[in-house]
């Protein structure tokens, strides 16, 4: 985490973890010192009769703080969607792999290990395990190799690695009509990818956002159908921002600046309609 005083709140990317796991009562990793988001914690006690029985956590990669306030209007049908919506800090250096070590661990990277853009398959505990100790099940929806396809791997939950964004939608369609899990991970990188080809705000980039928030509320909406009976939570959760390189003529991201370091998450707690 920075210290720099646009990082100045007390919570973090990290704090995803620990607070799904307060929401679900499942012990959360040894690992994770981040503090859960008692904003959401007071919410799902007005909202929900008991504990949280379905998460969907929806990643998508590199949508920053700045942008979000930039092209509010895109963000709409999330922001209707949504229950409550937070501005976080990331977790330095602002790297896909570090950033979502650090989501899904609730650690920081000194302690889960990844302090660079690199890959490793993590061994410390992650949330993931969380899930698996308290007999939950798990699935994680990817693009293929993918940081969040790779460093997870190794546990006892279903991994499906996809071509792109538009299969791996599909695919977490198919999983949530399923109804056999309790966690769905579901991670897309278009925008991500669009912003270092081009720039964050090309129109490349732009339509790419435009697909996520699309994508989002098409399995939000069905996750509102399918886990009706549940008690549920959705989230959205970017792990980093980006900004313009002026020398390299792209979008980059991995500067301890506002641009990279500052996102906002939109969560959503519903009761579920069984007696």
């Amino acid at each position: 985490m920075s210290n720099d005083s646009f990082c100045s709140g007390k919570y973090t990317i990290a704090s995803i973890t620990p607070t799904i796991c307060k929401l679900m009562e499942i012990k959360k990793p040894d690992i994770s010192e981040a503090l859960e988001i008692n904003e959401v914690i007071e919410l799902a006690k007005k909202t929900v009769n008991s504990k949280i029985d379905k998460c969907l956590v929806y990643a998508p990669d590199g949508i920053g703080l700045n942008f979000y306030n930039k092209y509010k209007e895109k963000f709409q049908p999330v922001e209707e969607y949504s229950t409550y919506d937070i501005d976080l800090c990331s977790i330095f250096p602002p790297k896909t792999p570090v950033c979502f070590a650090s989501m899904f661990t609730g650690a920081m990277p000194d302690v889960h290990g990844i302090k660079e853009y690199m890959k490793p398959i993590l061994k410390c505990e992650t949330l993931f395990d969380a899930f698996v100790k308290a007999d939950k099940k798990v699935a994680i929806i990817t693009v293929r190799n993918s940081s969040i396809d790779i460093i997870f791997q190794e546990r006892k939950i279903d991994y499906y690695s996809e071509e792109y964004d538009p299969e791996v939608i599909l695919r977490a369609m198919e999983c949530l009509v399923e109804d056999d899990y309790d966690l769905i991970v579901i991670y897309q990188q278009e925008y991500d990818d669009a912003l270092h080809k081009t720039s964050p705000e090309s129109e490349e980039a732009l339509k790419a956002v435009d697909n996520h928030i699309f994508q989002f509320t098409k399995i939000a909406k069905l996750a509102e159908k399918v886990w009706e009976k549940y008690n549920r939570l959705v989230i959205f959760t970017p792990d980093h921002g980006a900004h313009f390189d002026q020398e390299k003529g792209v979008g980059v991201h991995g500067e301890n600046i506002p641009d990279d370091m500052l996102v906002k998450h939109f969560f959503t707690i519903k009761q579920g309609n069984i007696e």
